[in-house]
Order: structure tokens, then sequence, then C-alpha cells
């Protein structure tokens, strides 16, 4: 009697992930609330809608969309595994942020300097969780490497900026930063 074997497609992780993360960010949103007050200028507001935009396209026609070749399998399993890991890491952040979330850059009237959970391993873990999800995609997707690659650094300089912010709002921020990583546990 032949056993059978069940292959699962890795592109379709990839598209199953992304719609997690953006199902899960927005039920977070209903529970714990928005948070904060916004600062926005018409550059973030792009950006932002470029990595939906890329999301909706790398779930709707990645299939379709191989233009720089396709990666051998094991490099497209092991990118739908980063990303899902990705999405495991920025969903343990979301919801250890409580109340605490808000969109990069967001003023809190009250607000508290969150270094549990993800946050005692990086100081921006929705961030590395991003990242990680990007990556993954990246080795699935090929053509999303460039896209990938910019929301990157667009997530290292949001990170940046994000620092200069919380040192000026919690006195024990100089702290956490000699004993947490910024942006990858256990090295940077």
């Amino acid at each position: 009697m032949e056993s059978a074997s069940v292959t699962i497609d890795p592109r379709l992780i990839i598209g199953i992930c992304w719609l997690a993360f953006f199902i899960a960010w927005a039920i977070m949103a209903m529970i714990y609330g928005g948070g904060g007050r916004r600062t926005n200028n018409g550059a973030e507001i792009g950006l932002r809608l470029l990595m939906v935009a890329g999301a909706y396209v790398s779930v709707r026609y990645g299939y379709a969309l191989q233009p720089f070749g396709a990666f051998t399998e094991r490099v497209a399993i092991a990118g739908a595994l980063v990303c899902f890991l990705g999405l495991q890491f920025g969903i343990w952040a979301r919801v250890t942020l409580g109340r605490s979330w808000g969109m990069p850059m967001t003023l809190h009237d009250n607000p508290e300097l969150v270094t549990a959970g993800p946050y005692s391993l990086v100081r921006h873990p929705i961030y590395t969780a991003l990242s990680l999800m990007l990556i993954g995609t990246s080795l699935v997707f090929p053509f999303m490497v460039l896209p990938s690659l910019i929301m990157i650094v667009y997530c290292t300089l949001a990170a940046r900026r994000e620092e200069r912010d919380m040192e000026q709002r919690f006195p024990a921020y100089a702290d956490y930063k000699r004993r947490s990583k910024f942006i990858v546990p256990f090295l940077l």
C-alpha cells in the first residue's frame, strides 16, 4: 500500500502568512485600539501603501511572476518557514504591546516602556518580524528582493527614529538599550 505524500506549496504559505498578518493586526487594533496620535508625512504614507501593494501583488500574482527565475525548492521551503516564524514573532510582539502599540512614530498620551516578551530580546521586534517575513517572501518570490530590501531599510530607519523618540520620553531607555539588541536577537 502506497502512502500519500502531502506537498505544501511555499508560495501558498507566504500568501497565508501575509493575509494572517493583516487580519491579526486588524483584530488587535479592534481589541486594543489604534493607540495614540499619528504624525505623518507624504513619504511615510506612500511607503506604507507600497508595502500593502507589494503584499497584495505577492499573494495575488506570485504564482505567475517569476521574472528572475525561481530558487530551489529547499530555499523556497526555508523562505516559507522564515516568513512563518516572522509572523509568529510579530504577533507575539503586538500582543505584548497591547494598548501601547501605535503605528510608527505615534505619540501616546500616557506612554509605557514595554521591555517584556520579545522586547527583552530586541527593542524593535515588530520591525524584526516584518524583516523576517520580507526575507522569507524574497526567498520564495525572487522578484520581491528589491521591494523587500527597500522595506527593510525603511524599518531600520524608522526604528532609529523611534529610538530617538524613546530616549526623550523614557529616562530608563538608556539602560534598556544597554541590555537589549536593536533589531537582530543576540547579534545586533
